[in-house]
């Protein structure tokens, strides 16, 4: 009978300790998925930052613990942690990023980040991560990137609540063998950082990143401008009547500031007739970025528009020359007149011939605000008076944006969101000040239209001042932009392309450009379609599918099959495919009818409707 228990407890034993090894995998399994410490074999693969000894990090050379580094000014140390005590660090400006130092890492397995986010700011905002994967050779082998997600706001000294987790995971790639991890911003909202960790295991949550097209076939590229261009160049005028900026002008981003806003309004009208005339001998369509008052033929009635406002940011703090517009309505001035009696007030008449001309008008904001003091509310307020100002006049909805003032510097999560839910597509005339790196979101060294982090659907597009100064640079600007296969906006403000020497130097860069267009390298276009096109092409999706030789007994190629779809809502006239051979004939064959694309020696150009798809059959030359 003592046997027969003794046999029982050690059966009881060994089940328990069968449990509770099960249990210790189960937690441990539990704790590996989400990013957690699990002892033996899941410990921090990151050291904690030395806050006390501090160097410069390249490439900004911001003091930051060694190892650590920051794309540009912005990323500094701080003292609000989420204990309470020691130190963290602050990270500010969209085109910013922090990076920790590397960890190694095993080809195949999974590793994880995560950190604690809060934002010291006007509204919550959005963190993404990115994973960078480098090589024995020290190069970056490949980057996988988290999903944007929550920074919550910090309500005040009150505020107890936690801090956000954020953080990601992947595997590490074949032939990785250091891993360093960096944190990017989705606003100019200022971010505070705490307890950076790197670990093996993996992130349950990272958020949710758009859906990836297939790869396309091998040496097969879709071109993103119309009919093979190799570029895309647009000509765009910030134009404003007396309302619309020039009275509230602010003494930097102004070279006229000083001048009287009066005869600039009437320059700014004349500045209409100059470049429409400019343009009409090449049939060129440019934009025209119109403020509120724009829209107007008059005010007899004494329409209020936004509520009536004053701007508390509009002071000498913020570089204007006085202090009075925080306390005296922005629209205040209005004559309560008409085009007739005050021309440089309204411009409501001149409409009707931009229209007439074929040229886009787009939005330089309502009341010509200051992008990054503004609130959101005063932007939504805005974006809305314009649209409605606008559709009186017949024109639809603004799709671009011009930054006043190249005002984008310091948009908050909240402004971004209002000019996505506003439509905005596209914006041009963002911060270029050459002191505030963390804050570009193109330049012109580099030009290309780029998504805006966190609000992809809104491309930041790179433009040139075209002034009588800078004309003999802009040839150059021109040439730069087709040897990357990028684009381009020329722009001034109508009232600078009035005199004589001025119009001289605008004629002789739209001949050159319009001698490049008719060269066939260069498509040349309003700012929004631009946009609109690179936004739409990068949705073409290209497969291949496998054909065999015509003649197996021969040594005739086998042709190239391929299924080219149009998944965005737009039109793709002169669809352009970049092939790894030329061709020598070809086949694009649509629902009912098949047709002969154009062929430019390993290019193939045809039409591709919104949501089509076409099989294409190209036999090599």
């Amino acid at each position: 009978m003592t046997e027969m228990w003794r046999r029982a407890g050690v059966m009881a034993a060994i089940a328990l300790g069968i449990m509770l090894i099960g249990a210790s995998i189960a937690l441990a399994q539990e704790r590996l998925g989400r990013c957690a410490v699990v002892p033996l074999l899941a410990g921090d693969l990151l050291a904690a930052p030395d806050f006390v000894n501090l160097a410069p990090g390249a490439p900004s050379g911001v003091l930051l613990p060694v190892g650590w580094s920051a794309a540009a000014t912005g990323v500094q140390i701080g003292d609000f942690t989420v204990s309470g005590r020691g130190r963290s660090f602050q990270l500010l400006g969209i085109a910013n990023h922090l990076r920790t130092p590397d960890v190694a890492v095993r080809p195949g397995a999974s590793y994880c980040a995560v950190a604690q986010a809060l934002a010291d700011s006007v509204s919550a905002t959005q963190v993404r991560l990115g994973f960078h994967w480098i090589d024995a050779g020290g190069d970056v082998l490949r980057t996988d990137w988290s999903g944007w997600q929550e920074v919550r706001r910090w309500n005040g000294p009150a505020d107890v609540q936690p801090w956000s987790q954020i953080g990601g995971g992947f595997i590490a790639p074949a032939g990785a063998v250091r891993l360093t991890v960096s944190f990017h911003p989705a606003s100019d909202d200022r971010i505070y950082l705490d307890t950076i960790r790197i670990r093996p295991g993996r992130f349950p949550a990272s958020g949710e990143m758009p859906p990836q097209l297939p790869e396309r076939p091998t040496g097969v590229t879709v071109l993103p401008w119309p009919n093979g261009a190799r570029a895309a160049l647009s000509f765009s005028f910030d134009w404003e009547t007396t309302m619309g900026g020039l009275i509230h002008s602010r003494s930097v981003d102004d070279p006229n500031f000083d001048q009287d806003p009066v005869l600039r309004g009437m320059r700014m009208r004349e500045g209409v007739t100059t470049t429409v005339d400019l343009f009409r001998p090449y049939g060129i369509r440019a934009t025209y970025y119109a403020t509120g008052y724009n829209f107007l033929s008059g005010n007899r009635e004494r329409r209020r528009f936004m509520g009536d406002p004053t701007f508390a940011w509009a002071n000498r703090a913020n570089r204007w020359q006085t202090d009075a517009w925080q306390q005296q309505p922005w629209f205040s001035p209005d004559p309560y007149g008409t085009v007739a009696t005050d021309p440089a007030w309204y411009f409501g008449d001149l409409i009707p011939i931009l229209q007439h001309e074929g040229h886009d008008i787009q939005s330089h904001t309502f009341s010509h605000l200051y992008g990054g003091l503004a609130s959101a509310e005063e932007w939504r307020s805005d974006l809305s008076e314009w649209r409605a100002v606008a559709a009186e006049c017949g024109v639809p909805s603004a799709r671009s944006l011009a930054f006043p003032w190249s005002s984008s510097a310091g948009m908050s999560y909240a402004n971004w969101q209002a000019l996505a839910e506003a439509g905005i597509t596209s914006v041009t005339r963002t911060n270029w000040n050459p002191r505030q790196p963390q804050y570009h979101l193109v330049s012109r060294e580099d030009p290309h239209c780029r998504p805006i982090p966190g609000h992809e659907t809104i491309l930041a597009c790179p433009d040139f001042y075209l002034t009588e100064r800078s004309a003999a640079q802009t040839p150059d600007v021109i040439e730069r932009a087709i040897a990357v296969g990028g684009m381009i906006d020329l722009w001034a403000h109508t009232e600078e392309v009035v005199s004589p020497s001025q119009i001289a130097a605008w004629s002789e860069v739209v001949r050159y450009a319009a001698a490049r267009r008719d060269a066939g390298d260069l498509w040349i276009a309003p700012l929004a379609e631009i946009a609109d096109r690179q936004q739409a092409v990068a949705q073409v999706h290209v497969e291949e599918h496998k054909s065999e030789p015509v003649n197996a007994d021969s040594f005739q190629a086998a042709p190239l099959r391929l299924a080219v779809t149009n998944r965005s809502a737009r039109n793709l006239a002169g669809l352009t495919l970049r092939l790894p051979f030329d061709a020598h004939r070809a086949t694009v064959q649509h629902a009912n009818d098949a047709v002969n694309p154009l062929i430019r020696g390993a290019m193939l150009v045809f039409d591709l409707a919104a949501g089509e798809t076409v099989e294409v059959t190209v036999w090599p030359a």
